[in-house]
C-alpha cells in the first residue's frame, strides 16, 4: 500500500440541483476524471480512484461497499498483517480524509448509515471498518495467545475550539504535543467498545451533538470538522513474554488536528 492515496467521488444531483435543472459536467472512467467547461472544454485529471455516485442505473455507478472494499479494506488487512511481527512494540497509524465543500458528500461517505445499525446498503467507511475490525478479531480467537482491545473516541474542532463528542460537556480542550506521539487532545474520552453495535451507539450518540446550521447547500450541514479516533490493541503472550503491539485508524472528516 502507498503511503498516500487520493480518491474523488461524485455525488448525486441534490433537490436544489434538480429543481434548477442542472446538468452534470463531469465523467469519469477507471482512474480518470472528465469535466466539461460551459464552452465545451474538457480536462481530465488522473486519480488513485475516480468514482462516480450520481447514477445509480450507470455501469460506473460506485457504491458505499464499493468504495469500502477498494480504500477501507487495504487499510484494515495492512493493519493486521503488521501486527504478525514477532516481540516488538508498533505504532501503526492509518487516516481517511473526507474533503470538500458543504453538501458534497463527506458525511456519507463516512460515516451514514442513516440511523439503521445494520443497513449494508448506506453504511459508510467508518462502519464498515468497525464491523470488519470485529470480524476479524473473531476471526482470530482461536489463538488464544492473542487479545484484542477496542478503543474510540470522537471529537469535533468548531472555531477553533475542541469539544468532546462523547461527553460534550467537556468543551475547549486543549491540543499538546507528546514528545514521543505526537500531537493529543488533553482530557479527550476514550471509551472501551467490545463489539460494532457498541461503537454505532457512540457514533450515533457523537453525531447528535454536532454544531450545525442551514446553508444554500445543505439545510442540516455539520459546521465542524470531526475525527473519529479507533485504538485497537493486540497483547500477546509469547514464551512467558508479553509484548503489546498497538495500531491507530484515524477517519477525519475535514481538516486534521496535526
Amino acid at each position: 500500500m502507498s503511503s498516500v492515496k487520493v480518491a474523488v467521488r461524485v455525488r448525486p444531483f441534490n433537490s436544489r440541483e434538480i429543481q434548477l435543472l442542472s446538468k452534470c459536467v463531469i465523467d469519469m472512467t477507471d482512474k480518470t476524471t472528465y469535466i466539461t467547461s460551459c464552452s465545451n472544454q474538457t480536462y481530465n485529471f488522473e486519480f488513485d480512484y475516480s468514482y462516480s455516485s450520481f447514477d445509480k442505473k450507470a455501469v460506473n455507478y460506485a457504491c458505499q461497499d464499493k468504495v469500502y472494499k477498494d480504500i477501507g479494506a487495504e487499510m484494515l488487512d495492512h493493519a493486521f498483517d503488521g501486527m504478525e511481527e514477532d516481540c516488538i512494540i508498533l505504532r501503526y497509524n492509518v487516516c481517511i480524509f473526507a474533503y470538500g465543500q458543504t453538501g458534497s458528500g463527506k458525511s456519507y461517505t463516512m460515516s451514514d448509515c442513516l440511523g439503521k445499525v445494520n443497513d449494508l446498503e448506506e453504511m459508510g467507511m467508518i462502519p464498515r471498518l468497525c464491523r470488519a475490525i470485529f470480524s476479524r478479531i473473531s476471526e482470530n480467537r482461536e489463538n488464544q495467545q492473542l487479545k484484542y482491545t477496542v478503543e474510540v473516541s470522537y471529537m469535533e474542532i468548531y472555531c477553533e475550539k475542541v469539544k468532546d463528542l462523547l461527553c460534550p460537556k467537556n468543551e475547549n480542550l486543549k491540543v499538546r504535543e507528546h514528545p514521543i506521539f505526537g500531537p493529543y487532545v488533553d482530557n479527550l474520552e476514550k471509551m472501551a467498545v467490545c463489539s460494532y453495535e457498541d461503537i454505532f451507539e457512540l457514533m450515533d450518540a457523537g453525531n447528535k451533538a454536532r454544531t450545525v446550521a442551514a446553508t444554500n447547500m445543505n439545510s442540516t450541514s455539520s459546521r465542524s470538522h470531526a475525527i473519529f479516533t479507533i485504538v485497537l490493541t493486540q497483547r500477546e503472550h509469547v514464551n512467558d513474554l508479553d509484548t503489546e503491539k498497538v495500531y491507530k485508524y484515524f477517519n477525519k472528516k475535514g481538516m486534521r488536528i496535526i
